[in-house]
């Protein structure tokens, strides 16, 4: 709240110091004693200052509605990969934990991190300068951890030994830090990751 409020008041801060600028000007420098043409002057120029700051005003609003809109947008779907990366990790914990793990479960290689739209807004500068502001200068870092995770299991994928114990690492040591959970809650609140993991425990244990 306090962000947009800020935004506001800069959108109208600058025609207002035009206009008093102006007015400040016009007084110093008008002959008061020619009233008619003075009035006439004044008119003219706080017309004219009017309706340049009106018309700044105006792109200031539009600009800031368009923005908002865009990161409304961007969170919604930032959002969606929250869940997902959750998901993926809560799977992977279940997993180790699960009394009918196969025996090498351990040396299975971690599945890749579903960032579909954070693959793609990334890609918008536009979107890369929201993360000056938050909660994207907490969500960033966050998607960028997971990006070079996901680029150790490809390289896991091909083969490499020191590159698939990296990727098990980076999830056990993810799931044991629990930073996908700080993630989602920037999301979402704690019951509802409560009622997340209930959904997801409901279907493990449906394909048992």
């Amino acid at each position: 709240m306090k962000y947009w409020i800020s935004e506001i008041v800069k959108i109208f801060a600058i025609p207002a110091i035009l206009i008093f600028a102006v007015i400040v000007t016009l007084i110093k420098f008008i002959n008061i004693n020619i009233p008619e043409t003075s009035n006439v002057i004044l008119g003219v120029m706080l017309g004219v200052a009017l309706g340049f700051s009106a018309d700044l005003i105006k792109r200031g609003l539009d600009e800031f509605i368009k923005t908002r809109k865009f990161k409304k947008i961007s969170l919604r779907l930032l959002g969606a990969d929250a869940e997902n990366i959750y998901r993926t990790f809560w799977i992977w914990e279940w997993a180790q934990k699960s009394f009918q793990k196969p025996k090498d479960i351990k040396k299975l290689i971690p599945p890749m991190i579903n960032l579909n739209y954070w693959d793609i807004l990334k890609n918008d500068k536009e979107f890369l300068v929201l993360g000056v502001d938050s909660p994207f200068k907490q969500i960033f870092p966050c998607m960028w951890g997971f990006e070079s995770t996901n680029s150790e299991i490809r390289i896991a994928k091909r083969g490499e030994e020191e590159a698939i114990n990296i990727a098990i690492r980076t999830f056990d040591n993810t799931v044991k830090e629990k930073y996908h959970k700080r993630l989602l809650l920037l999301f979402k609140t704690e019951q509802e990751i409560e009622e997340l993991e209930e959904k997801y425990s409901r279907s493990v244990n449906t394909k048992k």
